[in-house]
């Protein structure tokens, strides 16, 4: 697994006049006295001697001392710093393709599929022997798969704790059933890890003791912002049953939760991404979601690692699964019911647990989910016009966003740089002053497909010239955002007593402004992939661009419901305006 990583170079620190990119980054999105302004704290922060050189020297100081790249020990705090709700506001979901499985198996023979070959990959993981994932024949760093499993985010006030365990070769994980909670080894005597008939004879006794929920809800701890999700923890854990059970959990590989019926697909969305507060613990690494009629999905927390390496293991599993087409049959046997974990919860303990099930209730009910499917059109056709995937989602996402709102706000757009030994994402915004051209164009009637070929042209440039930059190494949000944080920590030191003004300069404000949180994904097995919004106006756009079709997953509070249906018909429409133009002759009106 290890066998590239010292071909993994560190994040070079950019030089600081790559910063005057800054001023192209926030022109589409700012009026001229805006720009004005912000330019003016730009060439103030630039200036020899000034804020930014102070800070830059602070910066190549302290990356020469690391045995990381730069970016790691601040991007990592991010996470465990935040104090608002974890579910929707960081960790992140999908729904997963499960066309053929339901003729072949059951609840119990495919949560044991699934377990089974997840646990393969822990011990893999654990050993090192799995396999490294490479871009183009590049390595990429392989850190964040020693934090994916078996392990735990803890809620602590001001700042939580990530933990991972270390590799036990006994191992097991927890089943949620009808919010009761049980332990379910995965692994005999020696260590080996269990068949998958014995896997679902477990889950299959828990399923046909039919135990009503017991109304312990103690996951419901996890659905309150961290402050208070730490308080809660720490007076549940004063009692040794508890705590003896939340390490029970903790040290769970990973979380399997069987949910009811969904009543449809964006039901199951929101159910996924939200859920009623009941039958999860949304600190967890990774909760995978099963409903009795065999729908798939995970919830994950996001501070361990990102979604790609999750999705990797995945998409391995779920081929796996697949491959095998039910030939390797499951046969049930007789087993006990597995270990239910025991509470000893207070009275005061059970309100304030129930009060906390009724505001994540009333935060869930304010948050509204949809998605659109655009089938025969997806990665091969795209590619067919000389396009790029990515760039045509991006600029059909503009075109959208300016006929559903007459104007281009700030769109984040997550881009991996696991080229960078540590490392996780830089943002590419992917509003440039080409797209916005296009979109103008689009909205103002000129149906001139040369004109607008060439205008998707060159906005679909701009788009992959940004991306290549950050991937690179040469984005400036990551390097902004860390210059900031060194100002926080050592500014009195540099004789800075000052927040410099080009972070609060309005061009800064707006494009930090995440309006559109986006991030995309190609796996086969993945049929939606999404978060909630970042922002209160905001939308959390999640997109998988697969062979044959593009599956799009929006999130936004309730509010902003109407415009969120008016979003995706625009952007459906988009899509088929840019198809017509890029698949019609050259010369054509």
């Amino acid at each position: 697994m290890l066998r590239h990583q010292e071909q993994v170079p560190s994040l070079p620190v950019p030089a600081l006049d790559n910063l005057w990119d800054f001023l192209n980054w926030i022109k589409p999105i700012v009026n001229d006295e805006e720009f004005r302004a912000s330019e003016e704290a730009l060439n103030e922060f630039l200036r020899p001697g000034g804020d930014g050189e102070k800070l830059q020297r602070k910066l190549i100081e302290v990356s020469r001392e690391l045995d990381t790249s730069w970016l790691p020990p601040f991007w990592n705090d991010m996470y465990l710093e935040y104090r608002g709700e974890l579910v929707c506001n960081k960790n992140y979901y999908a729904v997963f393709d499960n066309t053929g499985l339901k003729p072949q198996y059951t609840v119990s023979t495919l949560a044991a599929r699934l377990i089974h070959e997840l646990m393969n990959a822990y011990v893999e993981i654990s050993l090192k022997t799995f396999s490294p994932d490479f871009s183009k024949e590049r390595p990429l760093c392989m850190d964040q798969y020693n934090r994916i499993f078996k392990a735990v985010r803890l809620p602590r006030l001001t700042k939580d704790v990530y933990k991972t365990y270390p590799f036990d070769k006994h191992h097991h994980i927890i089943v949620y059933y009808r919010n009761n909670i049980f332990k379910v080894t995965t692994s005999d005597a020696q260590g080996n890890i269990l068949p998958a008939d014995m896997l679902a004879s477990k889950i299959q006794s828990i399923i046909d003791a039919g135990i009503e929920d017991r109304g312990n809800d103690v996951g419901v701890l996890t659905t309150a912002d961290r402050d208070n999700a730490a308080r809660l923890h720490d007076a549940i854990e004063t009692d040794s049953t508890n705590r003896n059970s939340l390490e029970t959990i903790n040290t769970a590989v990973f979380v399997l939760c069987i949910d009811p019926v969904a009543k449809n697909l964006k039901d199951f969305q929101k159910k996924v991404l939200l859920s009623d507060g009941r039958n999860r613990y949304f600190d967890k690494n990774c909760q995978i979601i099963i409903t009795e009629n065999l729908d798939i999905a995970i919830n994950n927390e996001h501070t361990g690692a990102d979604a790609i390496p999750w999705f990797s293991i995945f998409n391995r599993a779920l081929d796996n699964i697949i491959r095998d087409g039910g030939r390797d049959r499951i046969i049930l046997m007789n087993a006990s019911l597995p270990e239910e974990l025991e509470w000893n919860l207070s009275d005061e303990i059970k309100c304030c647990l129930q009060e906390q099930l009724k505001k994540h209730r009333a935060f869930a009910d304010n948050i509204y989910v949809d998605n659109l499917i655009l089938d025969n059109c997806g990665r091969n056709s795209i590619r067919k016009l000389k396009m790029s995937p990515d760039a045509f989602f991006h600029i059909a996402l503009q075109i959208a966003q300016y006929k559903t709102f007459g104007k281009l706000r700030s769109t984040y757009e997550s881009v991996a740089i696991r080229y960078f030994k540590d490392c996780r994402t830089e943002c590419a915004r992917a509003v440039n002053e080409e797209v916005s051209k296009l979109a103008m164009e689009v909205c103002s009637g000129n149906r001139s497909r040369d004109r607008l070929r060439e205008l998707i042209i060159n906005a679909q440039n701009a788009h992959m010239e940004r991306i290549k930059k950050c991937q690179t190494g040469l984005g400036i949000e990551r390097h902004l955002f860390v210059l900031y944080k060194l100002y926080e920590k050592y500014g009195d030191e540099l004789g800075i007593h000052n927040p410099p003004k080009l972070y609060d300069s309005p061009g800064y404000r707006h494009l930090t402004h995440d309006f559109f949180s986006t991030s995309g994904v190609s796996f086969e097995n993945i049929s939606l992939f999404g978060f909630g919004p970042v922002v209160e106006d905001g939308y959390g756009i999640g997109y998988v661009i697969n062979d044959e079709k593009i599956n799009v997953s929006i999130s936004t509070q309730m509010r902003n419901k109407d415009k969120a249906v008016e979003l995706l018909t625009n952007l459906n429409e988009a899509f088929l305006i840019i198809l017509s133009v890029m698949s019609s002759p050259s010369g054509s009106k």
